[in-house]
Formats: structure tokens, C-alpha cells, sequence
């Protein structure tokens, strides 16, 4: 088996080592010049095929393009597909069935569900989960692709993988927002930044540890849990300078209202959605 990677960027460079590492690697292709460049240089590839051979040559192709790209990519790679080829590509949103059908194609969806902030190679991370989905062939051969020893591959169907993409993103792009908020906070409290760091980090981690302990429910403190209505009040008071955290304050305060006092939770429902 022998698969070309068409796309140099984060998620297809941690994707690429493993795959070199087990020998399967043809080759690398990126529009962008640059961006195959260091590709070559970061996986050591001494020879690595043009265009053309990557397609026609490659058993499979993994398509690690952004989202709005792999059509694009596809289309031009397809002129120069012949006979048997498996079609994988990376996006958590959407299905593997995006690549066009036909005799001889079989295709798959393979979502690392990984960050990938920047490149590193060889990547930190030992271990990936994978979430694949696809045609039944596709899906036989990827284990035989990527080991146990690297990845835990995890089945899931074509109607909840929006939702597994969904997961990533509050699991890892709306943590990095949320800590972004408490910069903001932070900056108003005058703290000196070795304190604040070290205040947050801790609280961040005890938090983290409690609802792994306990479960969410029982992790919780603060005005909502105890129905504090007026400290409430003053929260959204302060935070009207800053909307989009006046927004994501009452938000995030509706997804925990049903652990709040029964006496005063309808009030509270009726203060986070007036302001």
C-alpha cells in the first residue's frame, strides 16, 4: 500500500510521519510552493514524485486540504486516477460520500480528533484517536494504515459525524476562547501576571479534576448553583463594557440554570435573556 498525501499543512504533516514511519508514504503534494518545500525537508523525503506519478502511482490518496478545498483538489486529481483507488480525506465535518462514487473508488473519512496549533515532527502526542466513517472497504484497510500503536480508530456513522466535529470545536477552539475571556477579566484585576497565571492555571486544573471526579453537576460553585440573583445582576452591570463576554456570560449561565435553586430560577432565566 502506498498512499500521496495532497496537502502540507498541519493535520497532513502529523498524518504523513506516521504514515512514512510505516513505510507508506509515496510522496507529498501542495499548490502552495513553499508549504511542500518544508514538507519534503521536515519528512525526509529524498525523491519525491511529481504530480502526476503521486496521483497514478498511490493506492490511496489522503486528502488533507481544508474543508473548502477538497473538491477542488479532488477535481484535479481525478483526471489522472486509474483502476482501484481508495479516496480518504481529514475533514471532521464532512462525510466521506463527498468524493464521487464509482466503480473501483472507495472512500473514507479519517477526523484525527487531535489540535494541531503547529507543526512538530515528530509530533508530541503519542497517541491519536481516529473517527472514520465511510464505505465498508475504505474502512477494512485503514487499520492495516494506521497502527495501534499510534492511533485508536473509533467507527462512527454519516448522520452524527457533525456532531463529533461539534465536540472538537467546544472541546478544544472554545476552551482557547474561553481562556481568551479571562485574559480580558484578567487585565482588570491589576494582578501582576505571575500571580494571575498561577491563580487561573490552578483553578482551571481543580475544576477539570472535579468534573472528572464528579460529574458536572456536582463540580459547580458560584452565583448560579446558589441562585444569587443580585451578584448576577452585577456581573451582566460590569460586563455590559464588554458585550461579546456579556453575551457568552449569559449563555454559557443558561446551560447551567437547571442546576440553579428552583425558587430562583425563573427570575434568572428572565435576567440572562433580557440582557
Amino acid at each position: 500500500m502506498k498512499i500521496g498525501l495532497i496537502g502540507c499543512g498541519r493535520v497532513g504533516l502529523t498524518m504523513a510521519y506516521f504514515l512514512r514511519k510505516q513505510n507508506l508514504l509515496l510522496g507529498v503534494y501542495d499548490k502552495n510552493r513553499e508549504a511542500l518545500a518544508r514538507a519534503i525537508k521536515l519528512l525526509r523525503i529524498s525523491q519525491n514524485p511529481d504530480y502526476v506519478k503521486l496521483i497514478k502511482n498511490s493506492d490511496a490518496l489522503l486528502f488533507a486540504t481544508p474543508d473548502d478545498e477538497i473538491l477542488n483538489a479532488y477535481f484535479q486529481a481525478c483526471r489522472y486516477i486509474e483502476g482501484k483507488k481508495y479516496l480518504f480525506h481529514c475533514s471532521g465535518l464532512l462525510p466521506a460520500e463527498i468524493f464521487p462514487g464509482g466503480k473501483n473508488i472507495y472512500r473514507a473519512s479519517i477526523h484525527p480528533f487531535a489540535t494541531f496549533p503547529k507543526i512538530i515532527i515528530p509530533p508530541k502526542k503519542s497517541r491519536y484517536t481516529i473517527f472514520l466513517q465511510g464505505d465498508r472497504e475504505a474502512i477494512r484497510i485503514v487499520p492495516a494504515i494506521f497502527s495501534k500503536q499510534s492511533f485508536s480508530i473509533r467507527r462512527i456513522d454519516k448522520m452524527t459525524k457533525p456532531f463529533y466535529h461539534l465536540l472538537g470545536v467546544y472541546s478544544s477552539n472554545f476552551i482557547v476562547a474561553l481562556i481568551e475571556a479571562i485574559d480580558i477579566i484578567g487585565r482588570k484585576t491589576k494582578l501582576d501576571k505571575k500571580t494571575f497565571e498561577k491563580a487561573v492555571v490552578q483553578i482551571l486544573n481543580e475544576t477539570l479534576n472535579n468534573i472528572k471526579t464528579y460529574g458536572t453537576k456536582e463540580s459547580l460553585s458560584g452565583p448560579i448553583v446558589r441562585g444569587d440573583i443580585t451578584t448576577i445582576r452585577k456581573h451582566l452591570q460590569i460586563l455590559r463594557q464588554f458585550p461579546d463576554l456579556h453575551d457568552a456570560y449569559c449563555a454559557l449561565s443558561r446551560i447551567i440554570l437547571k442546576y440553579a435553586p428552583s425558587q430562583s430560577r425563573k427570575i434568572l432565566e428572565k435576567i440572562l435573556k433580557k440582557n
